[in-house]
């Protein structure tokens, strides 16, 4: 082989090279970024002053209209302010009035946001291409009442482990049972248990703890939340049987807001 034809072939093999190197780099820095290290002694449970009512006047959120009734969450711009500008973006322009709910599991979660019933996004919104990096926090945990972007899953091509991007649609958190057993587990060799304690008492999804994207949190309509939860739906698809819809997604401030009749706590 001649020189310059050696040349030539080490040239490109370490261009290759290089680009394979960058991918990887980019890639760890996306896993380092969508992976967050958990100090429980300086968590802050901000959404329990949330499910309280004790919130900003001037705190930003979101009153859902439903069929069944309103569902009103707190918007955590702080923690996740991508996801709530894009979900904002969207519902000021009207893209989630009459979009399904389109996927219950029973008192564990409800799915919204899609313009079809089968969770699809085909009226031209592109998701793919507007996907947004995690937005991870220590201070915000799936509680009963969370809203959590549930957009996109895909590989990584060189890790081969899944990476989740928010996009337009978004699940509502419900509550597992926390039987005796299920509490001792939580609970079992930690000295902090401040975090379990409140998966107890307020309910809430542990399994679900640092995996989507939180960025609102209810803290009026528990009863509506419970209801649509109760929706019979598949067994496999977990589409409800009958198809019901969010009517309307208004921002406005909670001094703005609407005030219910009876301030319901929530309930497991």
């Amino acid at each position: 082989m001649d020189k310059k034809k050696f040349l030539k072939i080490a040239f490109y093999g370490m261009l290759v090279l290089t680009v394979i190197t960058i991918m990887m780099t980019i890639v760890a820095a996306y896993d380092q970024k969508n992976t967050i290290r958990i100090d429980p002694d300086d968590v802050v449970l901000v959404q329990l002053d949330t499910i309280k009512g004790n919130i900003d006047p001037d705190a930003e959120v979101a009153v859902i209209k439903t069929s069944l009734g309103e569902i009103k969450a707190e918007l955590y711009t702080e923690y996740a302010p991508k996801t709530v500008a894009r979900f904002k973006e969207l519902a000021e322009s009207g893209y989630y009035n009459g979009t399904y709910v389109y996927e219950v599991q029973k008192d564990m979660f409800f799915s919204g946001g899609s313009p079809y019933s089968d969770g699809s996004l085909e009226d031209g919104y592109d998701e793919e291409s507007e996907k947004i990096e995690q937005e991870l926090h220590q201070n915000i945990w799936p509680f009963k009442g969370a809203f959590m972007s549930c957009g996109l899953t895909r590989n990584s091509f060189f890790t081969g482990e899944q990476i989740v991007y928010g996009g337009s649609r978004f699940m509502v958190a419900g509550s597992i049972e926390f039987t005796d057993e299920i509490k001792t587990e939580l609970l079992e060799g930690k000295e902090n248990t401040h975090i379990e304690d409140a998966f107890i008492e307020y309910g809430g999804l542990p399994n679900a703890s640092q995996q989507m994207t939180i960025f609102a949190q209810a803290y009026d309509g528990f009863d509506v939340l419970e209801n649509i939860m109760k929706l019979e739906s598949d067994e496999e698809t977990f589409r409800p049987f009958d198809e019901f819809k969010i009517e309307e997604i208004k921002i406005c401030t909670y001094k703005e807001a609407p005030k219910s009749q009876a301030d319901e706590s929530i309930k497991k």
